[in-house]
């Protein structure tokens, strides 16, 4: 879930609890955080990890598209020594808006007007994504049992996990996860798509297998 950043300042470090002004943090053994502490900084690695290595694949298929248009193949057998000099140089161009810039003309070429808006759209979000998990720390807040007035018997029964770029929170829970995992594998699938049609390849189906 989004919300407006606010004033909220960022701490030096990933995976901090923050606590607002007057917030306790009342950890106690008698009721143990599900999930940890631990658990929660470990799912965060995880997700940032799963992000940037599949980042990876998608950056490959826009320079392989990109390539593929270009040249009408991705087969080094069948191409000229151009192909090469013309990977290497855009692999060495490190911007992922320079890379998508590329590709939106060919998309736009290859797809109906709200196919092509949709890929769009979709590749400007996980940019945003990939730059944030990329970019931003993480912070934990703690979620205190209600209706507790004495300082000894606080107790924090949970811990929520967040991340801000400059003008937006996200509340990273399972909802939030699943949201990204989807626009990672919609934009992975609908660009290596449209380039196996370039090099007349057979199109993957919706969740990215190859047809049998």
């Amino acid at each position: 879930m989004r919300r407006p950043r606010g004033q909220i300042e960022s701490l030096p470090g990933d995976g901090w609890i923050r606590l607002a002004p007057g917030a306790t943090f009342a950890r106690h053994e008698d009721t143990p955080l599900k999930p940890s502490l631990g658990d929660l900084r470990k799912w965060m690695n995880d997700i940032r990890g799963g992000v940037l290595s599949l980042s990876f694949g998608i950056e490959n298929e826009l320079i392989l598209l990109a390539l593929a248009d270009e040249f009408g193949s991705n087969d080094h057998g069948t191409v000229g020594s151009d192909y090469f000099l013309r990977e290497q140089e855009w692999r060495e161009n490190h911007s992922l808006e320079r890379k998508i810039d590329r590709v939106k003309p060919i998309i736009r070429k290859l797809r109906s007007k709200e196919a092509a808006d949709q890929i769009v759209q979709k590749l400007a979000e996980y940019r945003h994504l990939r730059n944030l998990l990329a970019h931003y720390p993480c912070w934990l807040e703690p979620v205190n049992k209600e209706g507790v007035t004495k300082p000894e018997d606080q107790r924090t029964i949970a811990l929520k996990l967040f991340i801000a770029d400059r003008q937006h929170v996200w509340e990273i829970d399972p909802p939030q996860a699943t949201e990204w995992n989807t626009l990672i594998h919609f934009v992975r699938v609908s660009i290596e798509n449209v380039r196996r049609e370039i090099v007349g390849a057979p199109l993957l189906n919706v969740d990215g297998s190859i047809p049998g």
